[in-house]
């Protein structure tokens, strides 16, 4: 078992490949002011009734309506940090030095629309290609230095979790553990309850996803670029096959996949593929959240006393 105990929440692995991006950034990426279960509405910098942000020159700023239900990359690592001090406290009880999980490096979108749609900064993709910004090699060591350095003993692991091979459950060295162990205790003390957290807004928000690419509109911008990118010599039915094409795999980029991501992006840009996306996400994530409105209320409460346990927590 990993230190982190739950560490994917706090890794920010870039996915090599694109299309894998908007189930991972489903986790969080709104505006860090906007509040959890916040209200949606059509004010100066707010989101328009189509989900559009008011700056619309850059996707990584733009605001889908379920985001509104989402913890931003703020809360995550509050809820994230919450939890950790909680684990360590209970294992103290117990003559463990459990020290909090290091953060991950970070790595790859900003926010949930950052790449969702695919890339669209032209100096990036210059560089880099479909890859983000960075050392990816020096990115990967540092992952496994501190994925290593994260492992638990033997004994660390059943105080952690609360069960023991050959041993009686519930319990180390004699002592009564805290049901589902020091990582169960850590996750009733910021979440109230060892109900797992809800992940509506997360699951609606990929369904949406999923279901724009279907809608006439997308399936049209679709065509286009891809007969834009077959007029530059490149192959592709849709724009998310192209960051995941096996040739890009390597860590390493390529001249070829430079000069593929930007004939990529200016058939972006040509066709608005990006922004129709969006548009059609957007109006599909208002059916789904008036549809499921009661249930992501109930959510969103629950994540903001979450948000407040775990602040509780940290001082």
């Amino acid at each position: 078992m990993t230190r982190a105990g739950c560490a994917p929440r706090r890794v920010r692995f870039w996915l090599a490949f694109a299309v894998a991006l908007p189930l991972v950034a489903g986790c969080g990426g709104r505006d860090a002011g906007a509040g959890a279960g916040a209200d949606r509405g059509t004010g100066a910098g707010d989101v328009s009734a189509a989900g559009r942000a008011v700056d619309s020159a850059n996707p990584a700023g733009w605001v889908l309506p379920l985001q509104a239900y989402l913890p931003d990359g703020d809360q995550e690592d509050l809820l994230f940090d919450g939890v950790e001090q909680a684990k360590s406290a209970c294992m103290k009880r117990y003559g463990f030095d459990y020290r909090p999980a290091e953060p991950l490096p970070k790595i790859g979108p900003k926010t949930l629309t950052d790449l969702r749609y695919g890339i669209h900064d032209r100096d990036v993709a210059a560089t880099y290609g479909y890859k983000p910004a960075g050392d990816m090699s020096a990115y990967q060591r540092e992952v496994r230095r501190l994925m290593e350095a994260s492992v638990l003993g033997p004994e660390e692991e059943a105080a952690m979790t609360g069960q023991q091979a050959g041993a009686v459950a519930g319990s180390v060295a004699g002592e009564k553990l805290p049901e589902g162990g020091c990582g169960g205790e850590a996750h009733r003390r910021v979440h109230g309850s060892a109900t797992p957290v809800s992940t509506l807004a997360t699951d609606l928000s990929n369904e949406a996803y999923t279901k724009a690419q279907r809608t006439e509109p997308v399936r049209k911008v679709f065509r286009s670029w891809a007969a834009c990118m077959a007029d530059s010599g490149y192959t592709y039915d849709e724009p998310m096959d192209a960051p995941s094409d096996p040739a890009f795999a390597q860590p390493t980029v390529t001249a070829e996949e430079i000069a593929t991501a930007l004939a990529d992006l200016k058939c972006r840009d040509t066709h608005k593929v990006a922004e129709i996306w969006f548009e059609e996400e957007s109006r599909i994530q208002e059916q789904l959240a008036d549809k499921h409105a009661q249930e992501l209320k109930e959510a969103g409460r629950a994540l903001k006393k979450a948000v407040q346990a775990a602040d509780a927590l940290r001082r």
